[in-house]
């Protein structure tokens, strides 16, 4: 019994001695040799849109798994661009390729371990920081995870303001600038221009110019585009981002063009219209009406068509014999009704406009004609009345 205590104590005493302990990640800690223990950043995910190959180019934050012999560790490559190992020396793997490095590290290995029994492999990306200025809602550095796309970074700084011109995004990446059109890449899927960004980028988003520009209004918001000769009103809707918005059904558009009338077009006529710098573009939900009366069969309201003149109203309420002429035909107008004279199949009509469409002069005068010998029946019987009750 005496002899097996003691050899039970002894198995402790070696257990406690012996540095190849497991570890709470399950992986060993190489301590032979005075090997540092592999570090647990390695032992995180390391998540890549694509194939990290040995054209990579190393730098600070970079961590690297290194096997050297049956030991295992993870380098980091520190600020200065160095890795060190522990009685081989360090050397300097910032800026070179993964291949590049991968022969370095095992030159100075060799020092110690036997280089055909030593690997190196990239274990875990560096993050790096990019300044990000103009039309964002978040200024300044941003930290930014390892194969980062310029449309995902735009939505971690909180996306474009509605001021930015999203037609050219600069990347200022060295001594080069790189214009991306931003609003070409989500509308026609340009997925070239969704750039990774390295260390060391800048980014910079231009704010639409105050003199030319096209405002376009939605319900609850308002935004505007860079102003460009023969684009149309669709085009503008399609980089104001107005088909990512929600869609409240819209009836029609209202055009204010400067020192002119406003106008109102269908939704299916913005492919064709084109607007003047520092257009006004209004979409509208609300049902908008069209009053007639008068001299037609049916009197009361039309849904409003921007396309219609007020002959296609006074149709569609059904004209009869007994109406006027064209040219008597009056549409009222504003808050303070005031009648105009319109040309009934050129003139546009607007929302909220009532026609009056009149009876015709000969009408008028049978109702005036009538309305007389209704009066005269009336005087005569009351004559007739008064001289039978005299006598």
């Amino acid at each position: 019994m005496r002899y097996f205590v003691l050899f039970i104590a002894f198995l402790c005493v070696s257990a406690f001695a012996d540095d190849d302990l497991f570890q709470s990640s399950g992986a060993f800690s190489a301590r032979k040799g005075g090997v540092s223990s592999r570090s647990s950043a390695a032992l995180q995910p390391s998540f890549s849109e694509v194939p990290v190959d040995s054209t990579y180019i190393l730098g600070p934050g970079d961590f690297l798994d290194l096997m050297l012999e049956d030991n295992y560790l993870s380098l980091q490559v520190y600020p200065d661009g160095s890795v060190a190992i522990e009685e081989c020396g360090a050397v300097v793997v910032g800026g070179h390729t993964l291949a590049e490095a991968r022969e370095m590290i095992l030159d100075l290995a060799a020092k110690r371990y036997k280089r055909e029994q030593c690997f190196v492999q990239l274990a875990a990306l560096k993050k790096f920081k990019v300044n990000a200025m103009g039309a964002i809602s978040m200024v300044g550095q941003q930290l930014v995870e390892p194969q980062t796309r310029l449309s995902y970074f735009l939505r971690q700084v909180g996306g474009l303001l509605p001021t930015a011109n999203n037609e050219n995004i600069m990347v200022i990446r060295d001594n080069d600038t790189l214009h991306i059109d931003y609003s070409a890449m989500y509308m026609k899927g340009n997925f070239e221009d969704d750039i990774m960004l390295k260390q060391g980028d800048k980014v910079f988003v231009p704010f639409v110019e105050i003199s030319d520009n096209v405002s376009l209004l939605f319900p609850g918001y308002r935004t505007s585009v860079a102003y460009q000769e023969g684009r149309t009103l669709q085009e503008y809707f399609d980089l104001a981002g107005g088909a990512r918005m929600q869609n409240y059904g819209y009836k029609a558009v209202c055009v204010r063009e400067p020192g002119q009338a406003p106008r109102w077009i269908t939704i299916s006529e913005m492919k064709q219209t084109k607007v003047a710098p520092n257009t006004e573009v209004e979409f509208t939900v609300q049902d908008m009406l069209v009053y007639v009366g008068g001299a037609v069969n049916y009197i009361g309201r039309h849904p409003y068509d921007p396309s219609w003149h007020a002959i296609d109203y006074v149709a569609a309420s059904g004209i009869n014999t007994i109406s006027g002429s064209w040219n008597q035909i009056k549409v009222w107008r504003g808050k303070n009704p005031e009648a105009l004279k319109l040309s009934v199949t050129e003139d546009q009509i607007m929302p909220g406009d009532y026609i009056e469409v009149p009876k015709s002069h000969y009408e008028s005068f049978k109702d005036f004609t009538l309305f007389l010998a209704s009066l005269l029946t009336v005087i005569s019987s009351a004559f007739i009345i008064y001289v039978n009750y005299n006598n």
